[in-house]
């Protein structure tokens, strides 16, 4: 939709493009991005571009303009609404969104620390407005001041983690992952792996278990949400930010996971495809792969075709943990 624009002032001037789904604006030859996906990054990279994966804010003074890319997450939303506070007044600001996305409320609601939204285009289910940093003097809340503890009970105690905005979970603890918590106590004991960590519940439970921890996620809030997690636990994990099992990850006993199947709004297989081909490069011989998955993935076959077999370890009608052993 922006390249059809007939006047495209986002190309005068250094521009910040935050959130973006992709590489796809990494033509702009004048951009640099602020992403939240490690994989994301990455294309920006590839094409040269400079990009920033992680969850505060760059120094947004350096840009003549930003591009908001609008999240479906809108507490999200919130977060990066506030840190446009730190741009200078007047610099001019565009946002670009799905309609699904929530982008129409959000323009109606645009804090006083940003001039009122102008509609500049509609195509293909998207939108665009335009703004511009106002006068009004806002300092934008630390990321801390995000974080929510959520409490819930496993094999009647009370247990917490923390979370904050964008990250999986953000309300309550996911049921698929609290059928995985309870099925962790007979893991290996050694090196482990939490893939796809999120706000680190799972690796909070397997730490007793290791002699050492990872745990990655595409995500830096994700990352910086677990290290929250984890900061009182007497035993330090191994928080990597990366898209997959980072490269150098070595070798583990066990690797654990409630994988992700979407990216963004859509369905994604080929995360957790990738990831369970992977983990069976790393496991050691007699390690173990854990994770738990809806009962309409096809995780089985998957696990079977790289394995050599794959064991039920329960289901609960929604969700099954599913284990292979390396042998």
């Amino acid at each position: 939709m922006l390249g059809r624009q007939s006047a495209q002032p986002w190309n005068n001037g250094s521009l910040l493009v935050i959130h973006p789904g992709g590489g796809e604006l990494s033509s702009l030859t004048n951009a640099s991005a602020w992403s939240f996906h490690k994989g994301h990054a990455a294309s920006w990279e590839a094409a040269g571009r400079h990009v920033y994966c992680q969850a505060k804010a760059p120094d947004l003074s350096d840009y003549e303009g930003v591009l908001m890319l609008v999240a479906k997450e809108k507490e999200l939303n919130h977060y990066l609404l506030e840190q446009l506070a730190l741009l200078p007044a007047e610099t001019p600001i565009w946002f670009a969104g799905d309609k699904r996305s929530g982008i129409q409320p959000l323009m109606k609601r645009l804090p006083k620390w940003l001039k009122p939204a102008q509609k500049l285009a509609s195509a293909n289910h998207c939108l665009l407005f335009a703004s511009a940093r106002s006068s009004q003097p806002h300092s934008p809340e630390p990321l801390q001041n995000y974080a929510r503890i959520i409490t819930y009970e496993l094999e009647q105690q009370q247990k917490t983690f923390v979370t904050l905005p964008g990250v999986f979970s953000r309300e309550h603890i996911d049921p698929a992952t609290l059928l995985l918590l309870q099925h962790l106590h007979d893991l290996p004991t050694g090196r482990g792996l939490d893939f796809a960590c999120g706000a680190g519940v799972i690796a909070k439970q397997v730490l007793s278990l290791t002699t050492e921890l990872m745990a990655c996620d595409v995500s830096p809030i994700a990352i910086a949400a677990s290290q929250m997690t984890l900061s009182a636990e007497p035993i330090t994990a191994d928080l990597r930010l990366a898209d997959g099992i980072p490269e150098n990850a070595g070798q583990f006993d066990f690797i654990v996971s409630n994988p992700p199947f979407h990216t963004g709004q859509k369905t994604d297989y080929e995360i957790a495809r990738q990831f369970i081909k992977t983990a069976r490069q790393h496991l050691n011989k007699q390690g173990v792969l854990r994770i738990v998955a809806n009962r309409f993935l096809p995780w089985p076959e998957v696990i079977e075709s790289i394995f050599g077999h794959c064991e039920t370890l329960t289901d609960d009608g929604r969700y099954r943990v599913y284990q292979a052993t390396c042998r």
